[in-house]
């Protein structure tokens, strides 16, 4: 039976070792034993159950729906998930995410009851993205109550240790021209442009139009939405069937503009739950290079 304080150095080892990824060697020079030592001490935390590991093969998904969506669209990767359960299709996106961000120096990020679970899921089992870098929003704050609305603390849940944190201060939906243009005139505004422009990857969310919660659809467009038949949204740009961008006469929205978001190498959209019709106007749009999607709403797109 182990006592306190073996139960403790075992503990320091193992995190070291396993969570800080130092090696045997830079643990026992932290903890002032021989390497040997530290091999000892790892293999008597598995025996005690203080370190379990599981061993998961990498989620592949399906990769013959996935080349037949890069050929029909452009699409440079991205991955198509099995059929499951809700909450493990949100394991298996944090997952394919966390290896797909990992190396990504400036990471932007939309919004999403989806992204938010995801990003929990994320956080939990690495406490963020792995890496260093920069994570911040692509589109103002709300006050939608939602998690996952809450961009700015999206940012900093996915940051973890390694990376920083940007905090956006303006609001996403101005209700007048001059409203925004104070708000972009601020040096914060001023820091998340340059920030924008700068940005290696972005991960929005797909959402089917109607949806909930609404983002300020009536003041922004009138009926401009339903005038051209919008079917979904990404960053809050609403688009019809054929992709094309729907604009308002009183969208004063503060989010990264299209002209930087076409720039960016990577533009990572999770589509577990918009559907068809919004899926295939949005991979219409040009502006998606990378897709999570399911298995079912893949074969429903290549079928029209």
């Amino acid at each position: 039976m182990l006592n306190d304080k073996e139960t403790a150095a075992l503990v320091q080892a193992a995190r070291l070792y396993y969570e800080d990824g130092l090696t045997q060697a830079e643990v026992a020079a932290q903890l002032g034993v021989s390497r040997p030592q530290v091999s000892k001490m790892l293999a008597h935390a598995r025996e005690a159950g203080i370190v379990h590991i599981e061993i998961r093969p990498p989620i592949a998904g399906d990769a013959e729906l996935l080349n037949l969506l890069k050929q029909r669209f452009g699409l440079k990767g991205g991955i198509v998930l099995p059929e499951a359960p809700r909450q493990e299709l949100l394991r298996q996106c944090a997952e394919f995410l966390a290896g797909e961000l990992r190396y990504e120096a400036n990471i932007g990020l939309g919004w999403g009851y989806t992204l938010g679970e995801v990003a929990a899921k994320m956080a939990a089992a690495s406490g963020g993205l792995k890496g260093t870098g920069k994570i911040y929003p692509l589109i103002g704050k709300t006050a939608i109550p939602n998690r996952g609305y809450r961009v700015n603390e999206l940012a900093q849940l996915l940051a973890g240790s390694g990376r920083e944190a940007f905090w956006l201060e303006a609001d996403a939906f101005p209700e007048s021209s001059d409203e925004r243009d104070a708000m972009e005139s601020t040096p914060n505004f001023a820091e998340a442009k340059t920030l924008w422009q700068s940005t290696t990857a972005a991960l929005a969310e797909l959402r089917a139009y109607p949806a909930v919660p609404d983002e300020a659809t009536a003041l922004r467009f009138e009926d401009a939405l339903e005038r051209q038949q919008a079917v979904g949204s990404f960053l809050s740009y609403y688009f019809n069937k054929r992709g094309e961008f729907i604009s308002g006469a009183c969208d004063f929205a503060i989010r990264i503009p299209l002209k930087d978001l076409t720039q960016v190498p990577k533009v990572i959209a999770i589509a577990l739950t918009a559907g068809e019709k919004a899926m295939l106007g949005a991979l219409r749009t040009g502006v998606i290079t990378h897709l999570v999607v399911t298995e079912a709403i893949a074969r429903k797109v290549l079928q029209r």
